[in-house]
């Protein structure tokens, strides 16, 4: 999936075991689990993330980005980090 968007927040429901690819190349950006849980991983990071409701991650590389979310939805808002 390839998110375009002018809005600098996108809020996004992802169905359990759905996975969704980003491109963090352009600029920076901070991943937000509201609900459910997510596993978020980024090329170049040597770790990858679980993320419960209210969780945040801002990636440390520019990279790919994969999110998954686990055993059920969740939602999850992705936004511009200045």
């Amino acid at each position: 999936m390839n998110l375009m968007s002018k809005n600098p927040k996108i809020e996004l429901l992802l169905h359990p075991r759905e996975v969704l690819n980003l491109d963090n190349r352009q600029q920076q950006m901070a991943i937000e689990c509201k609900n459910g849980v997510i596993w978020v991983t980024c090329a170049g990071e040597n770790k990858d993330y679980i993320l419960h409701a209210g969780k945040r991650y801002v990636p440390k590389t520019k990279g790919t980005i994969v999110i998954e979310a686990i055993d059920r939805e969740a939602h999850v808002d992705i936004e511009e980090n200045k």
